[in-house]
């Protein structure tokens, strides 16, 4: 079951970012919903189990919404978000 964490909303609303958890194997997973009505229909993606981590799937979220990410490039950005983080 999906339960919400947390939503920031820019551009008056017509960008969405949701952050939200699943319990899995007794931990809490988390993932991130981009929903954008910018260019007429809504386009949403999802990216679910990204990380465990609370404090990092925090800052994914705001990191998105701060840079305006786009439901179309979600995955790759979340993609090198995670490969930032853990390289040493």
């Amino acid at each position: 079951m999906m339960k919400t964490i947390s939503t920031i909303e820019t551009a008056r609303g017509r960008l969405q970012y949701t952050l939200f958890s699943e319990s899995a194997d007794g931990a809490e997973h988390f993932g991130v919903t981009v929903s954008s009505k910018l260019f007429g229909d809504e386009e949403v993606v999802s990216v679910r189990d990204i990380t465990t981590d609370p404090a990092f799937a925090e800052r994914i979220a705001f990191l998105l919404a701060d840079n305006l990410v786009l439901p179309s490039t979600l995955t790759e950005v979340i993609e090198e978000c995670i490969a930032a983080e853990f390289t040493v």
